[in-house]
């Protein structure tokens, strides 16, 4: 009976999203890859998830993905898009920014 306990507790746990940098940067650079074209690389943030920020004019597109943490709020990744300084259509360079968490 307490192992079955045990595994109750444990199987809403096995859902929840942790914090990984490190992760998270792999995960990116395997997504998408400096000299691409800007909007394959927008294809393919938006296919794992992320909302890109398309509507800014400067070298900067912002994306944001949301991961929901059971009883502690979401968390944040963002990633910055640089578009290359030869070329407005080609992805420059790829920023990871720090993952940021609601504190409840």
């Amino acid at each position: 009976m307490r192992k079955l306990w045990m595994l109750a507790l444990a199987l809403p746990l096995a859902g929840c999203y942790t914090v990984n940098q490190a992760g998270l940067g792999n995960f990116i650079t395997q997504t998408v890859q400096p000299g691409m074209p800007l909007e394959q690389a927008l294809v393919r943030m938006r296919a794992e998830g992320f909302y890109c920020n398309t509507s800014t004019a400067g070298t900067v597109t912002i994306c944001t993905r949301n991961q929901e943490r059971l009883l502690r709020g979401s968390c944040v990744e963002r990633v910055d898009l640089v578009r290359s300084a030869t070329s407005t259509q080609t992805l420059g360079t790829i920023d990871v920014m720090e993952t940021r968490c609601a504190k409840l």
